[in-house]
């Protein structure tokens, strides 16, 4: 795994970090110069958005690192600037140790980590643009299809089983199938497939 990068200014936030990314991680002091300071192909960034780290200076970093962001208060404006300009991760601050855990494997395994809401902002302005041609139509079952079109309006697992009258289980295995047969790996991919037909 690439040797994590921390920048922190709450020392109380320190602690899970430090946990999750193990003994091999490095507390930052400032973000100057990093490329420089370090291989950027074997190491990964945890930075906390703050007034001493602006959004402009991270998304610099992000063009060389793999950059994890983490907000005292995550909003899905801020999480959309960060995601459209490169940023892998965007975590609360606090977040326990088992979610940073997740994060980091789920970047390690190449994918982005979007939590709910800035996820569901993401769909939906995707959505927004331009209707798709229908021929991924003719791969999917009618409930399948069903289920996409409600994925496209950015609803949940749980608002999609409510609308169709079946069980979130059932929702995540027709999901399961849609991945599938269009060969993507989350609903974000399958979005931009759909709207790129």
């Amino acid at each position: 795994m690439k040797c994590p990068l921390i920048f922190v200014q709450d020392p109380s936030a320190l602690k899970n970090w430090l946990k999750a990314c193990g003994t091999e991680s490095k507390i930052l002091y400032d973000l100057v110069d990093l490329s420089q300071r370090f291989e950027t192909e074997s190491h990964i960034l945890l930075i906390q958005i703050s007034d001493n780290s602006p959004i402009d200076e991270v998304i610099k970093l992000a063009k060389d690192f793999d950059v994890i962001c983490f907000a005292n208060e995550p909003n899905n404006a801020e999480g959309l600037q960060l995601f459209q300009n490169g940023v892998k991760g965007y975590v609360n601050t606090f977040a326990t140790v088992e979610r940073i855990e997740q994060v980091l494997a789920t970047i390690k395994a190449g994918s982005i980590w979007l939590g709910q809401n800035v996820m569901a902002a993401m769909i939906s302005s995707i959505s927004g643009h331009e209707q798709s041609q229908e021929a991924w139509k003719d791969l999917l079952t009618d409930r399948e299809q069903e289920t996409v079109e409600l994925v496209l309006q950015s609803n949940t697992n749980k608002e999609i089983a409510h609308k169709l009258g079946i069980t979130e289980r059932t929702v995540k295995s027709h999901l399961h199938n849609v991945f599938e047969k269009l060969d993507v790996t989350d609903r974000l991919a399958l979005v931009l497939k759909i709207k790129n037909w």
